[in-house]
């Protein structure tokens, strides 16, 4: 069932919509005996795609096609078929979208070309908007931040003398995924003088992504906890 209505309020995690159609009240009351139905809402972004944001999706789309051979026709209707596909999204127009699915679009095609390490003629982190998603995507795909080239974790927070990377407890420390160059150059010039170079930071994860990325065992962190259960 659907209705139609207006946000009026926003307050924390509540959202009161005023809806236009009474009888649609009416009609889910009617079907519905839970005390707290469920729903599922979509907002309508009324702003058009920006000419910045035109430029980015046309430059990423470009440097795929030098990759993959295609012309550029061809590889954004590829990309835009694999985006319909993945996000489970409607058709869109780079002419008159919303800004939401243009930003979503260039975050996927990012996404994307982290994933293959794809040579880009402007460094990815000058495409994206937010930077937490970046540092995150890049992690995910084991991607330099600075390059693209493939990547180790690196942590911003020293480790310390005589601990083993392979055994330290990541969920205390922010994360960034660098090359080795950039990687030496980090350490050599210092994390504060390189992030202001590169306008970049590291972020932590939870227990879960940390897991997922497999940067970190949930067998590791029941280790460091002490709540490891011995089988006899």
């Amino acid at each position: 069932m659907n209705f139609i209505g207006k946000i009026t309020e926003i307050n924390g995690r509540y959202v009161t919509v005023k809806v236009d159609d009474l009888l649609s009240l009416g009609l889910i009351n009617s079907v519905n005996d839970d005390e707290h139905p469920e729903v599922d809402v979509t907002v309508v972004d009324k702003r058009l795609i920006s000419p910045v944001q035109r430029r980015k999706t046309y430059a990423i789309l470009r440097d795929m096609s030098d990759f993959f051979g295609y012309t550029l026709d061809e590889m954004k209707n590829v990309m835009k078929g694999l985006f319909y596909e993945t996000m489970d999204a409607h058709e869109f127009s780079l002419g008159n979208t919303d800004i939401t699915t243009a930003r979503t679009f260039i975050s996927f095609l990012l996404e994307f070309a982290l994933k293959y390490h794809m040579p880009m003629r402007k460094p990815a982190l000058e495409y994206q908007d937010d930077l937490d998603v970046y540092m995150y995507q890049s992690l995910k795909n084991r991607s330099c931040v600075i390059c693209g080239l493939a990547a180790d974790v690196h942590h911003v927070d020293t480790v310390g003398m005589g601990n083993d990377r392979r055994t330290v407890d990541h969920r205390e420390k922010h994360l960034i995924a660098l090359c080795r160059a950039h990687h030496n150059e980090a350490h050599n010039i210092g994390w504060p003088v390189f992030a202001q170079k590169y306008h970049v930071k590291g972020i932590k994860l939870d227990p879960e992504t940390l897991q997922r990325l497999g940067i970190m065992t949930f067998k590791r962190m029941e280790e460091i906890d002490g709540t490891t259960t011995n089988v006899q």
